[in-house]
């Protein structure tokens, strides 16, 4: 067995914080050279709202749609831990699980709990409980059975990077309650959830018996379904202290004086083809199309430089060779090609392009794309379709993807099955490279841009510092007191 051994964690981070707090108060009272600064509170409700809303956090019923999944993983985040983690470089670390090891052919995972933790409902959480909530997200290709110490992991084929893969996603350890509730281990708990009609509103409260410490905030008040333009609002107002921002608002959001903050490049815009359609069939059509494309007025126009120009699927920041795609705008060659098929340029076919309806960038991304395509000759009729709308419908789509792992060969295994691309053969960097390049070579797929997440922040709101590849961490946030004569600057 390869053993993969970490000491047991140091003080959480909010445990640092604290410590670091009494060294300065320490200098200070000691005649030190240290100055009084500003110290991390306990206490408070912190504000938050989202467009998405969530019915349940039960991790069984991830959703299939990246939006949908991208808050569920914020929400859930609050409430569950995982085996391991992500830290902020990117690198997997212990969270439930103190080491782990796995045999020469990396089909069997086990993996060391730590002790002496507890639900947020008083249970213990033994290696039996997280084995059980496991085997019902990892499904009927894993085997996870549990020892007197340890989750044992089995599966059938080689899964080299399994630690990566269950470090995000559904991948929660969680208990169910006897009433049916859920219980995590996580900062904090649900003590009110209300999704009723005209209503999407919850409320988490910090677990005193965290075994990561205890969250800064006392409170989290959640309020879900609330429209982009009502958050900038409630932010630029008063009324939310976190609030999501798409790339349309954050410029104008901060010509308002507040404060916003934005992620590395983390979702792809690109277009699919459905090639079994005759208008799309020939590959020529498909590259004309590409050529016709200006990446950088859709980066730097339509979406408010939020984000950059893609030439591969993944961002390079994650892969560190996406330069090597090509990207730039041909409009003559684009009308050479189409010549070449013998398209009526003049009199066209419309090309028929659905996007996702509920998506105010994704609209003005696929407007800005049809401007393109008339330009060399292509006139296309956009269509609003819901995100789960069969491809058969229409000649292209545009693909919104929320990119999850900071490891590429799991981001592009996920990326290319979203696609319904074969992700097999990702081994090596090469093979991964290789496997990029097939959908992008044959204009199956064009890349158009990696977007960052960004988000507007309330004066009050101190420490926000979520990793570079997007979410949140709310856990280690604190809020500031507001000043006898106004809120803090």
């Amino acid at each position: 067995m390869k053993r993969i051994a970490y000491p047991y964690p140091a003080a959480s981070r909010r445990m640092q914080v604290m410590c670091a707090t009494l060294l300065v108060l320490e200098l200070i009272l000691s005649g030190g050279p240290a100055k009084a600064s500003r110290q991390p509170n306990y206490g408070g409700t912190l504000r938050v709202q989202m467009r998405e809303r969530i019915s349940t956090i039960d991790p069984r019923q991830w959703p299939s749609d990246s939006r949908r999944a991208d808050a569920l993983e914020r929400l859930g985040s609050l409430v569950f831990d995982r085996l391991v983690r992500f830290d902020k470089h990117g690198v997997v670390q212990p969270a439930l699980a103190v080491s782990w090891q796995h045999d020469a052919q990396s089909k069997r995972w086990q993996f060391l709990m730590r002790t002496d933790v507890k639900f947020s409902d008083g249970a213990r959480l033994t290696p039996g409980a997280a084995a059980l909530a496991l085997q019902q997200l990892l499904g009927n290709a894993f085997d996870v059975r549990a020892t007197f110490d340890s989750v044992v992991i089995q599966t059938d084929h080689s899964q080299p990077d399994f630690p990566m893969l269950i470090a995000l996603g559904r991948y929660f350890i969680f208990r169910v309650a006897d009433d049916g509730s859920l219980a995590g281990t996580g900062p904090f708990r649900v003590a009110a959830w209300d999704v009723a009609e005209g209503s999407a509103k919850a409320v988490f409260v910090a677990n005193e018996s965290c075994w990561a410490g205890r969250p800064f905030v006392d409170k989290i008040e959640l309020t879900m379904g609330v429209n982009f333009e009502q958050q900038a609002n409630a932010i630029a107002f008063g009324q939310a202290d976190v609030v999501e921002l798409p790339a349309s608002q954050v410029r104008r959001a901060s010509q308002r004086g507040v404060r916003t903050v934005s992620s590395d490049p983390v979702e792809l815009f690109a277009l699919q083809f459905d090639t079994a359609r005759p208008a799309v069939r020939d590959m020529r059509v498909r590259q004309a199309i590409s050529l016709a494309l200006d990446r950088s007025s859709i980066s730097d126009v339509i979406l408010q430089r939020q984000g950059v120009v893609a030439g591969g699927l993944l961002p390079n920041w994650l892969s560190g060779y996406e330069f090597l795609f090509p990207a730039a705008e041909d409009l003559p060659r684009a009308k050479e090609l189409l010549t070449a098929t013998g398209r009526e340029v003049s009199h066209p076919a419309p090309l028929v392009l659905i996007y996702d309806s509920g998506d105010a960038d994704a609209r003005a991304v696929a407007e800005r794309v049809a401007v393109n395509l008339r330009e060399a000759g292509m006139v296309t009729h956009i269509s609003e379709q819901s995100a789960v709308m069969k491809t058969s419908s229409a000649d292209m789509r545009l693909v919104r993807h929320r990119i999850w792992s900071p490891d590429p060969g799991v981001a592009l295994t996920e990326l290319l099955n979203v696609l319904g691309e074969s992700p097999a053969g990702l081994d090596t960097p090469e093979q991964a490279y290789a496997a990029e390049r097939a959908p992008i070579d044959a204009f199956r797929v064009i890349p158009l841009v990696h977007l960052s997440e960004s988000y507007g922040l309330g004066p009050q709101v101190r420490d926000w510092m979520p990793p570079r590849w997007g979410g949140w961490r709310l856990d280690d946030l604190w809020l500031e007191a507001a000043s006898a004569g106004g809120t803090s600057p």
